[in-house]
């Protein structure tokens, strides 16, 4: 368990909130920014970070477009945080 990094996921206002939208299917900044109601340039930078400690990685379609999808660690994170939180 990488107490660290859930400390960090925990410390964001939205990156649990991404990573449990990711969990459902892969999605487009656009999407996630709509279903949190907050900015695609926000979401961006968060999925940036997530992307930088290996919790989420994209498929680049050409033309700007990113679908982006979890990593097996961001699945293994969010088990042990419905664990620590239950």
């Amino acid at each position: 368990m990488d107490l660290e990094l859930i400390n960090w996921i925990r410390g964001g206002r939205y990156r649990i909130r991404i990573l449990q939208l990711l969990y459902q299917r892969p999605m487009l900044p656009s999407e996630i920014a709509d279903q949190l109601g907050i900015t695609r340039s926000s979401v961006s930078r968060m999925l940036k970070d997530l992307h930088i400690r290996g919790l989420v990685s994209c498929i680049d379609a050409g033309s700007r477009t990113r679908t982006y999808f979890l990593q097996q660690r961001a699945l293994d994170i969010l088990r042990d945080l419905e664990q620590l939180l239950s």
